[in-house]
């Protein structure tokens, strides 16, 4: 079907929303643990206004018009997702919280980065922490009112989006990098005084474990946006002086060490020294002469984002990559700027790793044996993505082995250091929730990891995968396209690859939203949320397992199930999953050890078909389905 996709966002309005309790005046209000996030790479959302395509001055040939080709712009931006805010799309599918990638001014393009040339469209190259990229915004307000020129009226607009989507009882979350800055300066390689385009060492140095390479110099090329790193003076926005020391213009303040391929698996100290291919890496370290001037920039530019901006918290990239002593330090003083504010935000954050110690170490400062204080309130939950994947990301109606998935919630919230702290920080946050109660679990993302669909993993496998993110502990990821069961063809199972990086609303081809809204996958997930909004188990329980696909009988085949225990064991719900085409059935569990004697279950479909009663002890669970029993007094 061909028609404009702005008409067809505005389709959706007037459809039912979310139960009030969840979507009320002030979404500041609510708490994380009761919120759903959808995240989305802004420039693969939507192209709601295709005059901010090619920004003035820069390069034509970074943007793709035809939309396929992955490592160019798309033309996605802030006005598309405002569309669908205003459509109630986001409401419809149950969400309640967006995050975006980082919004801020981006250098356009590098000629190294995972290995040829690319553009910035994802948001990760940052050139000015104070300016909203031209990409993205409009020259006008959704109301027809034009924004000023220049830096003040993109952020204007920026403020905008978020003010449009607290109005419809979203948050929203902003992705930032603090560990590097874009590919701001080139490594004058053979001495000439010119930057050379097309030469891969003057974009990439050797690591340089030693010392630093003293031939950074700063790229001018305006058609890129390759230029000094700002804010580098005190700028006025939105009404107010945010200041600036002009440390993120100062070369001293990078590592400037070159890359090394090994430094992105290491943990010795050179994954926090090494450039991240040819992005450039702030020299974090904890006593350097500039290192509270650059922790003061960043909790002065981001408290501007939480305050006058209104976003609702911070993702922060690649962790692992900047000191440990240098998140200490930010989240401890950007803390105390917000003051009473710091109850409404979450700052979590990104280490990609599945080592639950590796991931659960940075919800504690690095001084944890006298200051139990947490440190990032929690952490993508990659140590159970990958368990989740193990079992479902499977080709066809194969499947693995449940077990990983009981391992990684068994060392999330009981693992140990050898001090006897657990992984996680149990000292709660600002807001009252510690760092298990706000770990993001999520099956797919944009990284190496890529969608869960890819080739052979079926729509089902697909629907199976959101539910179990929405029914395991911590607070729900959904990656844009799920709710279409957004299909990457050239995405390989066991291949990391960024192949799924597709746009989700074509320009002209995008099917009619209130259609969409009628498929499998978009009804699913919304119904999935709803359950989750209404059965407080699903958002609060305690997680026990209660049986994994035992591997020496038939009738268990893919099976696995657990509970979500709660206080009041009446509220308390069991959670089954079948990935085998066979109907199946767990074998007899010991309820009564977790449920009060008399009790019976109630069961409900959140993917497939609902069961038919076993009776006795066994669960039922038909074949490739999802089923949620209800705890209920006989």
């Amino acid at each position: 079907m061909h028609r404009s996709a702005r008409h067809l966002l505005l389709r959706l309005a007037g459809i039912s929303l979310i139960a009030a309790t969840a979507l009320n005046a002030r979404p500041q209000e609510r708490s994380w643990a009761e919120d759903v996030i959808y995240f989305t790479m802004t420039d693969r959302f939507h192209d709601g206004d295709p005059a901010n395509n090619i920004p003035e001055g820069s390069d034509r040939s970074l943007y793709d018009p035809a939309q396929e080709n992955l490592d160019k712009y798309h033309g996605g931006d802030l006005r598309g997702l405002e569309r669908a805010i205003q459509s109630g799309y986001f409401n419809a599918l149950g969400v309640t919280a967006i995050w975006i990638t980082p919004p801020v001014r981006n250098v356009w393009r590098s000629g190294y980065d995972l290995g040829g040339w690319k553009s910035g469209y994802h948001g990760y190259w940052a050139q000015d922490f104070l300016d909203i990229d031209p990409h993205l915004t409009s020259t006008e307000s959704l109301a027809g009112t034009p924004y000023p020129p220049g830096k003040e009226g993109r952020m204007q607009h920026y403020r905008d989006f978020v003010r449009l989507a607290h109005a419809k009882g979203l948050k929203v979350v902003q992705d930032v990098v603090l560990n590097h800055a874009g590919p701001v300066f080139y490594y004058d390689a053979n001495g000439n005084g010119k930057f050379e385009r097309e030469q891969k060492d003057e974009w990439v140095q050797p690591y340089k474990r030693d010392g630093f390479h003293q031939n950074a110099r700063w790229g001018d090329v305006p058609e890129w946006n390759m230029q000094r790193t700002a804010p580098f003076a005190t700028t006025r926005l939105l009404g107010r002086d945010v200041k600036s020391s002009g440390v993120l213009g100062e070369l001293s303040s990078y590592g400037r060490k070159g890359f090394s391929w090994e430094s992105l698996g290491k943990s010795d100290g050179e994954e926090v020294m090494c450039d991240f291919f040819s992005l450039r890496d702030f020299w974090t370290e904890p006593g350097s002469e500039h290192f509270d001037r650059l922790v003061d920039e960043f909790v002065e530019i981001y408290h501007f984002y939480l305050t006058e901006v209104g976003v609702d918290g911070l993702r922060l990239d690649t962790v692992k990559h900047a000191h440990h002593g240098f998140w200490d330090a930010f989240t401890e003083r950007l803390r105390k700027r917000l003051g009473p504010a710091a109850r409404e935000k979450i700052i979590f954050g990104e280490v990609y790793d599945g080592n639950p110690a590796k991931l659960g170490q940075y919800t504690w400062r690095s001084d944890a044996a006298t200051n139990p204080e947490p440190c990032i309130d929690s952490l993508l939950a990659f140590q159970l993505c990958f368990a989740m994947r193990e079992y479902l990301r499977q080709p066809g109606n194969q499947y693995g082995s449940p077990r990983s998935i009981e391992g990684a919630m068994l060392a999330f919230a009981e693992g140990r250091f050898d001090d006897g702290r657990y992984y996680y920080n149990r000292s709660p946050g600002p807001d009252g929730l510690n760092s298990l109660q706000k770990s993001i679990t999520f099956i797919e993302n944009h990284d190496g990891l890529n969608r869960f669909r890819v080739n052979s993993v079926t729509e089902r496998r697909h629907q199976l995968a959101q539910a179990m993110v929405m029914t395991l502990p911590g607070i729900p990821c959904l990656y844009y396209g799920a709710e279409t069961g957004m299909h990457d063809t050239k995405g390989k199972i066991g291949e990391d690859g960024e192949t799924g990086r597709m746009t989700l609303w074509e320009r002209d081809a995008a099917p009619s939203l209130a259609t969409v809204r009628q498929q499998n996958s978009f009804s699913t997930i919304a119904r999935l949320a709803s359950a989750r909004q209404k059965v407080a188990a699903l958002r609060e329980g305690e997680f026990r397992p209660l049986w994994t696909d035992s591997g020496d009988r038939t009738t268990d085949d893919g099976i696995f199930a657990f509970a979500r225990v709660m206080p009041d064991t009446r509220q308390s719900v069991v959670v089954a999953f079948n990935a085998s085409d066979q109907d199946g059935k767990t074998g007899p569990l010991d309820l009564n050890r977790i449920f009060p004697e008399g009790f019976t279950l109630r069961a409900q479909s959140l993917v497939g078909e609902a069961p038919d009663p076993v009776g006795g002890n066994e669960l039922a669970v038909p074949a490739n389905s999802a089923v949620l029993y209800r705890v209920g007094a006989p």
